[in-house]
């Protein structure tokens, strides 16, 4: 039930710039932008909803400079221009709240904020209740016992109470509050030095601004008080600033924000036009235009239609390919057949190995001769004159290479847009489909079958290929028409196209050749985990003092904490725990423990490393040829798959190390090169702290310089490197001082001290983590120096473990992103140094800050220079690069 004596005042512009950010490119099947007009309508219909206003009214800013421009010209000057693809947004967005009958108020020379405290102030003589919904901290100022300000997005209401526990001062005070701190994200200077703390402190000693400055005698503090009277003047100007004006000189009566409903003739056309579906689900509107119009897929069967498609696709602008096979495992898969599109709603299928079920494959069933075939597409494709654009095109590109085709001209991967635009969507063809067309593509399992039923892409008829590939042809030049433009947008087009579309090639080769695996050495470690499993578990059974499973979690908890008697560590859901950290816990005191963790360590070694690589080496090749995904991690760094290359254990038991199984082929070495400390360096870079990049200039060791800071000493201890180490490379991670504690095993106040020390030595590294939170804050996501984009929904959140965790997400991401960009440009340029210079060497592996080279015995002093040049001039940093490098017949001999 509404209350008709309560208004409701919504911050417009405070509206969509959060609905922007939380939402990311969302656009309609015309390309343009709608991800900022749909998250505005959820936001507001949350309102109408749960609150049913009676009055309501929406406030906005307007284009025009305001007054406050004119007393102080650098106001909000330190902001960037909205994103283009916001400003095209705002009159929708404006339009919208007309088509849902609420009252807009917007005037020139103002801000809403002034627009909204006019309202507040009159509302409130005249008896009424007034809510204010924004989640600007600046309308606290407005905050009494008639007036509230309620943040949707952490659904908390403010009263005057509120206001005090936020900001540690009354609801009058937090103009005086804003004058002294400042306000960076409008560029309100404030007094130098006074944060948040300091100005509470002072308003609540000395109650005003005024009572302040008539008291400064009274300031202990010689700088403090020293600064605020040199700076007199900048405080009251930041307050003259920071004031919402409550006189704007508005016509207008409170009848007219009676709210009776939307305008439902009106709405409908608009979220129609908009395309936006789900609205329209909502309000049970129906829509006769369909997002996707089916296209037009043709099967190529004769000889003269293959000229003629080839004929159009060299007229096109380019072309979207798409390859079918057997088999997702390249140097197993034969080629079924080619979808290529060159133009939307076209697409044609050129089957090649199509058999019926149960047929002999050497039977007719109408398609070309594959040879013949490759033969005529073989220049189209390798020519770079004509553009290429698919959906995951590594995969397309090896196909095709084992086929006996390049791909050459490549422009565009619609799988690689997706990601540069927001990581952690999905980026799979169904789902840009369902994303951005609004269409359900024809999936794999309609055409195959699932389970026990499921058939080779070879047994699919002629006619079910054509239109399930031929689609997904189609549907990729559509999504690439859709979401390339996006990319320049966000400023992301010149990472895609010198970094990551480049890159597609290095990882096809990389993948490709693959690595060559010791088979005799891995099946001897398997024999001998085998017998030292059995040893371990002989061992536990004798101190549990008789046999059960140890892989059994209950039964593992029943024997150690019911028979045995231990002490409970940690309760889950599921009964006590028995994680690797409860185990570790418990081994000083319980030999059983120890031995548990060995026996866990044994099989995971067996099953996931020796045996995991013992069934990817493939029969032919003899080499495991991993997958490297480009559009898996969310900070740009490379994983890898079938097998996980990233994750081989350095094991100081030489029987059991698996990276000596990875070998040359014969007449060769394997060459490594590693980053060194190069997060770290990036760190140093970017923060620009003097003491960081004093260190690495001067070439020490960092981890032995950061203890002598922290533990005051000129002689540091191994214990003491070893802790400044884990310190160094956590504040990466954002880690806090339990996290801190936990790993050094000290308490959580010595690892604060610790960490306080770390952030006294390197100020400038402190400074510069809090500013990618505050950016984060402010823009929803951080950027690497290269602009590649992280976002971080829950950097506001109420819940502090999520919001901690959106915070350390801050402050990791810019640094680690920028240190995959670097070794990503490594790579590109090495590759392309090897071609040029016409030597045999390879790039193997990547992992993590490493890369791996097979290289001919009397390359090596070519492929060293080559790769040490390269690798130090990928990212010029305001510190030098530092490689490691290696040389040997297997990886571990390269360590």
């Amino acid at each position: 039930m509404s209350d008709k004596n309560k208004i409701y005042i919504i911050d417009g512009s405070s509206y969509f710039f959060r609905a922007y950010f939380a939402i990311q490119h969302l656009s309609n099947s015309k390309g343009f932008p709608t991800n900022a007009i749909f998250g505005f309508i959820n936001m507001l219909l949350k309102v109408l909803d749960v609150e049913k206003p009676h009055l309501l009214v929406i406030a906005f800013d307007t284009a025009k400079p305001t007054f406050r421009k004119e007393i102080y010209k650098d106001y909000k000057s330190n902001r960037e221009a909205p994103p283009e693809d916001l400003i095209i947004q705002i009159p929708h967005i404006l339009r919208s709240v007309d088509c849902f009958g609420i009252k807009r108020l917007e005037m020139e020379g103002y801000e809403a904020d002034d627009i909204i405290g006019t309202l507040a102030k009159r509302a409130e003589k005249e008896g009424y209740v007034v809510e204010i919904i924004t989640g600007d901290k600046d309308l606290m100022q407005l905050v009494n016992d008639k007036v509230t300000v309620y943040d949707t997005m952490k659904d908390k209401r403010y009263n005057p109470l509120g206001v005090k526990e936020k900001f540690g001062v009354e609801a009058h005070q937090v103009v005086d509050f804003l004058g002294l701190m400042g306000d960076a994200s409008d560029n309100i200077p404030g007094v130098t030095g006074v944060g948040q703390k300091t100005a509470a402190d002072l308003l609540i000693q000395f109650g005003s601004m005024e009572g302040i400055y008539e008291n400064l005698d009274r300031i202990k503090q010689d700088k403090r008080r020293e600064t605020l009277r040199t700076e007199k003047e900048i405080a009251y100007l930041s307050r003259q600033l920071a004031t919402v004006k409550c006189d704007v000189p508005i016509d207008f009566k409170w009848s007219e924000c009676e709210y009776q409903g939307p305008n439902m003739e009106a709405l409908k056309a608009f979220l129609e036009e908009m395309d936006l579906q789900n609205l329209m689900k909502r309000f049970d509107f129906k829509t006769d235009n369909a997002k996707f119009k089916t296209g037009k897929y043709e099967t190529i069967s004769s000889k003269s239609q293959l000229e003629e498609l080839i004929t159009i696709c060299e007229r096109a602008e380019f072309i979207s390919v798409d390859t079918e096979t057997t088999s997702l495992t390249i140097h197993s898969a034969k080629l079924v057949g080619i979808s290529i599109s060159y133009e939307e709603g076209q697409a044609a299928y050129i089957p090649v190995g199509h058999f019926p079920v149960g047929a002999p494959e050497s039977l007719d069933v109408g398609q070309l001769e594959n040879d013949w075939v490759l033969e005529r597409l073989k220049p189209l494709f390798e020519n770079p004159k004509i553009k290429k654009i698919g959906q995951n095109l590594k995969y397309d590109l090896q196909i095709l290479r084992r086929w006996g085709a390049e791909l050459k001209g490549i422009l565009g991967d619609t799988l690689l847009e997706s990601y540069l635009l927001d990581p952690e969507q999905p980026h799979n063809l169904d789902a840009l489909a369902l994303r951005h067309l609004g269409h359900q593509n024809i999936s794999f399992d309609e055409v195959t079958g699932k389970g026990k039923n499921q058939i080779s892409f070879a047994e699919v008829s002629i006619e079910k290929a054509t239109q399930y590939s031929g689609e997904d042809a189609d549907v990729t030049l559509r999504i690439h028409h859709l979401i390339n433009p996006m990319l320049e947008e966000a400023g992301l087009s010149n990472l895609y196209e010198t970094i990551e579309i480049p890159l597609l090639e290095v990882l096809a080769d990389m993948e490709y050749t693959g690595i060559k695996v010791d088979k005799a050495s891995l099946l001897k470690m398997d024999e001998a985990l085998t017998e030292d499993i059995s040893s371990v578990e002989d061992k536990i059974f004798e101190l549990a003092q008789g046999a059960f499973n140890i892989n059994s979690p209950k039964q593992l908890s029943e024997v150690l904490f019911v028979k045995l008697g231990l002490p409970i560590i940690r309760k889950t859901k599921t009964g006590v725990s028995t994680d690797e950290g409860v185990l570790q816990e418990l081994s000083s005191d319980h030999q059983i423990c120890q031995w548990i963790l060995k026996y866990r360590e044994f099989n995971k070694l067996k099953s996931t490393y020796v045996q995991g690589l013992l069934n990817q080496i493939h029969p032919e090749t003899l080499r495991v040829h991993t997958s490297y995904n480009q559009t898996v991690t969310a900070t740009g760094r490379l994983s890898s798959s079938h097998p996980n290359l990233q994750n081989i254990p350095t094991i100081d038991d030489k029987r059991y190390d698996v990276r000596a199984a990875f070998i040359a082929a014969p007449g060769k070495k394997l060459l490594s090169a590693d980053y060194s400390q190069v997060e770290l360096r990036v760190l140093a870079d970017m923060s620009e702290d003097k003491e960081l990049m004093r260190a690495f200039l001067h070439d020490e060791d960092v981890h032995e310089h950061t203890a002598r800071q922290i533990f005051k000493t000129q002689t540091v201890s191994s214990e003491q490197r070893k802790a400044a180490k884990t310190i160094n490379f956590g504040v990466v991670y954002g880690q806090t001082a339990y996290g801190l504690s936990q790993t050094l095993k000290i308490s959580p106040g010595e690892a604060k001290s610790f960490i306080d020390s770390y952030f006294e030595t390197y100020s400038g590294v402190k400074k510069f983590l809090q500013s990618l939170i505050e950016e984060a804050k402010l823009k929803g996501y951080v950027t690497t120096r290269l602009g590649r984009r992280r976002f971080i929904p829950e950097i506001n959140s109420q819940n502090r473990m999520r919001r901690e965790m959106a915070e350390r997400t801050a402050i990791n991401s810019p640094i680690q992103g920028s240190a995959a960009d670097m070794i990503k440009i490594a790579m590109l340029s090495t590759y392309r140094r090897l071609k040029t210079e016409n030597l045999k060497a390879q790039i193997l592996l990547q992992v993590h800050d490493e890369l791996l080279l097979e290289v001919p015995e009397n390359e090596e002093q070519a492929a060293r220079k080559l790769l040490r040049e390269e690798m130090e001039a990928a990212m010029p940093l305001k510190v030098p690069l530092k490689v490691d490098m290696g040389w040997g017949s297997s990886w571990r001999e390269c360590e």
